[in-house]
């Protein structure tokens, strides 16, 4: 077992179990289809997800509704009270969203 350093806490511990088991869930290999809404919210300062890598999953998506939404200043946590009231905005247009559809 390795432990890496975190900027939010404990070290992660990273396992060989856990090697093996994202090696069977990689998500970027083929499309990911949805029929329903999809948000991804993303920082622009995140370092531990980049804008391009959060733009290479949103170009895999494939769904009559999806978005990325980038914020300017946010970071990985998304907890400030702008980033906050984003996410509960966000979650209420796709509540919306659904709603509509049914």
């Amino acid at each position: 077992m390795v432990h890496i350093p975190s900027n939010y806490g404990d070290p992660y511990p990273i396992t060989k179990r856990l090697i093996e088991d994202g090696r069977t869930h990689l998500l970027l290999r083929k499309p990911l289809e949805f029929s329903f809404p999809i948000r991804l919210l993303q920082g622009d300062e995140d370092k531990d997800v980049s804008v391009e890598l959060a733009n290479k999953l949103f170009t895999h998506i494939k769904g009559p509704d999806v978005q990325l939404l980038l914020l300017k200043g946010a970071d990985h946590r998304f907890s400030a009270a702008n980033e906050l009231a984003l996410t509960e905005a966000t979650i209420l247009n796709v509540i919306d969203a659904i709603k509509r559809r049914t």
